[in-house]
């Protein structure tokens, strides 16, 4: 039977037959509006019938408290009834091909109808980007998001590096420029981080309409998809773009060499069976990533553990934990996933923290989506759009602003703002119920800084986990390894069959796998004195040109989808590409100016920012305290600055 991501018609929900996702009865339509988000539903009723009582009381929906659908609206039974009756008449008339009243709303038209599907203000600063990404999910060939065609110079190539979420959003783009490229991929697969994580329980904590790309909807079968289907979706993405024609698997780049004189680059590749070769390119776009190198603590005796020990990131195929005493050392986001996954399935599990973390309710964890609900999102691309800029708000822009601080706020200790504060007491009351009779657990998992300092971690079952008598938590750091197991900073021993290291990557060496050299041959390790990497918008180092990337320095969004800021990256670079065709340009970087004034006004908004904050660690920061992983704009904010390729800023050669 096909695969139901890679053909036109998807299975049922039995998997024996086949459905047209382009076109529901009647009664699919009622079962499937029956049990749809009301607030994304109120806003395809109001964009087909252009009546703006819909928009006004009673049917204005409140708004939503924490992550969740808020489905309901807040209304009452009788109000979404009403909506959802209207909602399928709405979808029936659009199924049977008849254009919507507003068939593509206005940034002004946005700004208003998300005001009212979110229940609270929306700025008018978001109207144009959210109205460009509703027109890029309901009409991609809408002219107002229409790319400039590109027409690049005889012998222009490009090697991206990296088959990953951003290499996946690059070679999109390069297949629509119709540029000559290749790919390298060190990993037999794409897919980047979900091809090599492969331990129990990996998955993903961003919902799964709002992990996807622009321009690959997919049929997801649970609201926060796990490994293996997120592996298939990226391997089938590259397979329907046609970019996998253009990869090189298996092969891993060592090195790129500038050439000063040809302005071309020299990217020394070697392949799995020890073959080298030189590629030589116009310009390199590296999407290699960052959390994708193992950092393995130095720990005393490591090497001689008589047992299995391997990093998280590394797991066995085919490890047998049955009845084993294992021992987990670290309680990030791996941990967290891995954690409850194992814990039924062996005799004994010990917990190592370095320190606790925030943990959030995760009410729809491994929960299906209604077969019927599939079938509306693939069907009316309104609804799905709908859905998806509801996720996109709840998730990105709203949380930030409880992110940065309130300089007049009272107890800085303990959170940044009010609204933070308030996110703590939510927090805090939702730990202390799940520990439940576990109160000696509470001073071990009760965080003492302000939530989302860290990463916030989703509970998939963490608390339970540790409730459980062959659990224990070890609120202490790892002082040695031994033959037989682990010996704890304050002395105790822990005898253990197997070491699962799920100790974080190296996030704040980025483009740390190959050895790049621009200018004068300088390094670019030289430039970021190793750990301080630093680039104009993330993409572009002085002195190295035409050296771009996707993924650089602070560009993952404090909160939000990884997968749209990679998009909105690659148009930027598609848009600076575009002006040096125009303009006969062969090469350019960023200027000294341009890359020290931007960086100075990261850093001096994230000094504004919990990431900050001094009552805690956080991988997001270098050796040197600076903050160098996540971004510390609002999404929107990044997107202003990304719309225009900005060429004054940089050197043309």
């Amino acid at each position: 039977m096909p695969d139901e991501n890679s053909s036109p018609l998807a299975t049922d929900e039995a998997g024996d037959g086949y459905f047209n996702p382009d076109r529901l009865t009647e009664q699919e339509v009622r079962a499937a509006v029956a049990i749809a988000n009301v607030p994304a539903l109120l806003m395809v009723v109001y964009q087909t019938t252009g009546d703006p009582k819909w928009l006004d009381e009673p049917y204005r929906p409140t708004r939503g408290k924490g992550l969740g659908d808020h489905d309901s609206g807040g209304l009452n039974t009788k109000l979404q009834n009403e909506i959802r009756e209207h909602a399928v008449d709405a979808v029936l008339s659009l199924q049977a091909g008849h254009p919507p009243a507003i068939a593509a709303p206005s940034p002004e038209d946005t700004v208003r109808m998300m005001t009212v599907c979110m229940g609270e203000t929306v700025g008018d600063e978001y109207g144009p980007m959210l109205s460009q990404e509703l027109a890029r999910r309901v009409a991609p060939d809408t002219p107002e998001i229409a790319l400039e065609p590109v027409r690049p110079p005889r012998g222009f190539n490009v090697v991206l590096i990296g088959t990953g979420v951003a290499g996946i959003a690059a070679a999109q783009q390069l297949e629509d420029m119709g540029v000559d490229y290749i790919i390298v991929e060190k990993q037999p697969e794409a897919g980047g981080n979900w091809f090599q994580n492969t331990y129990p329980g990996a998955g993903v904590d961003t919902p799964s309409h709002l992990y996807s790309f622009s321009f690959a909807k997919n049929d997801w079968h649970t609201h926060f998809e796990m490994r293996n289907d997120l592996q298939l979706y990226f391997t089938q993405t590259m397979k329907d773009l046609g970019a996998n024609e253009r990869v090189r698997y298996d092969t891993e780049v060592l090195s790129a060499d500038y050439d000063e004189t040809t302005r071309r680059w020299n990217v020394a590749v070697r392949n799995g069976a020890g073959d080298e070769e030189v590629l030589n390119a116009s310009v390199v776009l590296s999407a290699v990533g960052v959390l994708n190198r193992p950092k393995l603590p130095d720990v005393p005796g490591m090497d001689t553990f008589s047992g299995v020990q391997f990093h998280s990131a590394d797991w066995p195929e085919g490890l047998d934990l049955e009845n084993k005493r294992v021992a987990v050392v670290g309680t990030g986001a791996s941990s967290m996933q891995i954690t409850p996954a194992i814990a039924d399935r062996v005799e004994q599990l010990t917990v190592f923290q370095r320190s606790p973390q925030w943990v959030a309710p995760f009410e729809k964890f491994r929960a299906p989506i209604p077969f019927a609900l599939r079938r509306l999102m693939q069907s009316c691309p309104e609804y799905h759009s709908w859905y998806w800029i509801r996720l996109f708000w709840q998730f990105g822009d709203k949380v930030i602003e409880s992110l940065r601080v309130d300089p007049e706020w009272e107890h800085p200790e303990r959170a940044v703002n009010a609204r933070n504060d308030a996110h703590r007491e939510y927090f805090t009351r939702y730990i202390t119920a799940q520990l439940g009779d576990r109160t000696d657990l509470l001073d071990k998992v009760l965080p003492d800084y302000p939530p989302f300092g860290k990463r916030i971690l989703l509970d998939n079952g963490w608390f339970a986990a540790l409730r459980k008598d062959h659990v224990q938590l070890v609120n202490d750091g790892v002082d040695r390894v031994t033959p037989t197991g682990l010996v704890s900073s304050t002395g105790s021993e822990f005898d253990v069959d197997v070491i699962i290291w799920a100790t974080g990557f190296e996030a704040a060496r980025f483009v740390s796998s190959l050895d790049v050299r621009g200018i004068d041959g300088r390094s670019l390790r030289q430039a970021w004195n190793d750990d301080d990497p630093r680039a104009y918008l993330g993409v572009s180092v002085p002195d190295f040109p035409n050296f771009f990337m996707l993924g650089g320095p602070n560009s993952f969004p404090g909160s939000g989808s990884f997968l749209f800021f990679m998009e909105v990256q690659m148009r930027y670079i598609r848009g600076l590409l575009t002006e040096m065709f125009k303009n006969d340009i062969t090469a350019i970087d960023a200027t000294a100016e341009a890359n020290d004034r931007y960086n100075e006004l990261v850093d001096a908004t994230h000094a504004k920012t919990v990431w900050t904050h001094r009552g805690m660690s956080t991988y997001y920061r270098n050796s040197h305290g600076r903050v160098v992983f996540v971004m510390p704009f609002l999404n929107v904010e990044y997107w202003q600055m990304t719309q225009r390729a900005d060429l004054e800023n940089y050197t043309t050669r």
